[in-house]
């Protein structure tokens, strides 16, 4: 078959009406290596909550992680995706060693998600131990995504060989891969498949008058609403259709915007009204509770985010940076963002279609800034990214009259879109390819920064952590190791973060002082200039989950504990602590402490090793990563 012949052939295939069936079914093929992933995190703390007979200690019932009606289908709708939300949780969390003793105490972290809760509850009741059928349930949720999103894109592009290639790019896009293997991340594929139902319903009652669309459409954004927040990205598409596509009157547009904003201002009182929302974090924040802050967010994280989308660098990748670094990183990104937006303003000026896509991804950008840049938040934003794209490529492959004629403007015009093709078809194939590999390495190196020694005794000991790595993981360290069927301790005290060189003195026979030989306690050296990625560096965005930048500490002030106090000695001109003193209840050597400390090895990882207590009026020295 020549290569006109094929071009025939694949342009009929993507013409024909059952095309977006046929896409959902290669969207199943495609991720069925994910049904292997297993459970991963979060998977496990879900786990707790949906259960009735927890695999987790006794002592946690009653607590946030294992609430009193858990494995009801009332408490996993109400609870499932609570973490705190009051003083007494972050209190009850901190006391446990879940939380480190550097939590703000006004912490607020709570999603309510009950449509999706209701999912994983099902789940727990059909198939408790068959973590692949789990996966199966997303993957199918998934197919659903893709055959509507191609549907939607039939339905706003006049020519349908084009919005088949968008759905093709939307599928075979690698960032993907990681929200639909994630168990935990059901709520996203359920948002956008309800958030694709409200946009067709949305279309069809304002171009074709169906007064039946006109009531499905706000139910179904409830819907989306219901399963997680980002379903508030729906809006974006519905904000840009109202603003191109409408075939309305201007106050017909406004209008039609009317029952999806009561949907929403409902949806919103409600929430908070339940007291879920997060705020005190700089991993996560509410806009409505910290506007300036989401602000400032946007400003650095949407850049972040858009070349997630357009340039094949995951926004994980600005995680792992140092401070200096991630300005040079901002620099490059902001750079490129600006040719492909001048290379793209012909297409807009000419195309209202491609200028709805364009103006609806720019939107969708700003509700995920909320949280720290991830890839898998992306699947809203690629909606129209894609349509935008396989518009662009077409026109220029077209030699359309939006196209420049002089030959100057023409070569960045071609470079962008020789730049489009490759990334998002064969380093996508290829991304795709790699990415259960590439996720189970990060995994490993992830959950090995909680891998303390087992030990039959563990389950009657505190473990007294001098430096962890990633504090942020232990609030997972019992369901994990309750899972894969170890010994979890007592209790876990994390004393400081392991990322930086320590002096820890013994000024008495149950104190411990510890101080940064340089720096702060809290924080990793962010003046490395150079692009090297490091994993501590994510470890550190984790860490913003606890305190935000700008929650400070004074010099004298106390955190109090059951069986330790931490004290704040010293602290730098930001207001982070350089130096704390910890009392314990018991003398250090006694038989109930068990001691850890984090060696680093030259490849940037480690592990735990036992840590040898300094005598009274003894200092001893622990080197960090750099």
């Amino acid at each position: 078959m020549g290569p006109r012949r094929l071009a025939v052939t694949l342009r009929t295939v993507s013409q024909h009406r059952r095309f977006p069936l046929a896409l959902g079914l290669f969207a199943i093929v495609l991720m069925l290596p994910s049904l292997g992933s297993g459970l991963f995190h979060d998977d496990l703390v879900h786990r707790a909550h949906l259960l009735k007979d927890s695999e987790l200690p006794p002592r946690y019932y009653g607590t946030p992680l294992v609430p009193e009606d858990s494995g009801t289908l009332s408490g996993a709708m109400r609870d499932m995706f609570a973490v705190t939300r009051s003083g007494q949780d972050v209190r009850l969390l901190m006391e446990q060693g879940l939380f480190p003793w550097w939590t703000w105490d006004r912490l607020r972290l709570s999603n309510w998600r009950p449509l999706t809760a209701l999912t994983h509850w099902l789940d727990y009741r059909l198939f408790p131990d068959t973590p692949a059928l789990m996966h199966l349930h997303n993957v199918l949720w998934f197919a659903l995504v893709v055959v509507l999103v191609a549907g939607f894109y039939r339905r706003m592009m006049a020519v349908t060989w084009l919005a088949s290639l968008a759905a093709f790019l939307y599928v075979i896009d690698e960032s993907n891969w990681f929200p639909v293997q994630w168990v935990a991340n059901r709520n996203l594929l359920m948002a956008l498949c309800f958030s694709l139902l409200t946009l067709g319903c949305h279309d069809r009652w304002r171009r074709e008058a169906d007064r039946r669309c006109a009531v499905a459409a706000p139910v179904c954004l409830l819907l989306a609403l219901l399963s997680t927040e980002a379903g508030i990205a729906t809006f974006a598409y519905l904000f840009a259709y109202a603003l191109v596509i409408d075939p309305g009157s201007k106050r017909q547009r406004v209008m039609s915007l009317v029952p999806a904003m009561l949907v929403i201002v409902g949806w919103r009182i409600v929430y908070s009204t339940l007291g879920h929302g997060a705020s005190g974090g700089g991993f996560v924040m509410d806009p409505g509770r910290e506007p300036l802050a989401y602000l400032m967010a946007v400003l650095e994280r949407a850049p972040v985010l858009l070349a997630g989308q357009w340039a094949w660098l995951p926004a994980e990748t600005y995680w792992v940076f140092s401070e200096a670094a991630q300005q040079r990183y901002l620099l490059y990104v902001n750079a490129f963002l600006i040719v492909v937006l001048v290379v793209l303003l012909p297409l807009l000026r000419k195309d209202r279609v491609s200028l709805f896509w364009f103006i609806a991804m720019m939107l969708c950008v700003l509700p995920i800034c909320a949280t720290a840049p991830m890839n898998r938040n992306l699947l809203f934003v690629a909606i129209g990214a894609f349509g935008l794209t396989a518009r662009y490529v077409a026109g220029v492959l077209g030699r359309e009259d939006w196209v420049p004629r002089s030959r100057v403007l023409r070569v960045p015009i071609w470079i962008i879109c020789i730049t489009l093709l490759l990334i998002h078809i064969p380093l996508s194939v290829t991304g795709r390819a790699m990415s259960k590999r590439m996720m189970a390495g990060a995994t490993r190196a992830i959950q090995g920064s909680i891998q303390i020694p087992d030990a039959a005794d563990l389950p009657e000991k505190t473990v007294v952590v001098i430096n962890a790595p990633n504090p942020f993981l232990f609030i997972g360290l019992p369901h994990v190791r309750s899972y894969e069927g170890k010994t979890t301790p007592r209790l876990a005290r994390v004393l400081v973060p392991g990322w930086r060189s320590l002096d820890v003195s013994r000024p008495a026979e149950r104190t411990l002082v510890v101080r940064a030989k340089q720096g702060n306690l809290l924080s990793v050296n962010e003046s490395r200039e150079d692009m090297r990625p490091n994993f501590l560096y994510l470890f550190r965005t984790f860490n913003t989950l606890f305190r935000g930048p700008n929650e400070l500490f004074c010099p004298g002030q106390r955190i109090e504990l059951p069986d330790l106090c931490a004290e704040v000695l010293r602290v730098d001109r930001r207001g982070f602590p350089t130096e704390v003193k910890f009392d314990f209840a018991v003398p250090l050597e006694d038989v109930s402490l068990r001691w850890l400390q984090w060696s680093w090895k030259p490849n940037g990882f480690g592990s735990y090793h036992p840590f040898t207590i300094p005598a009274p009026g003894q200092t001893v020295e622990l080197a960090g990563p750099f």
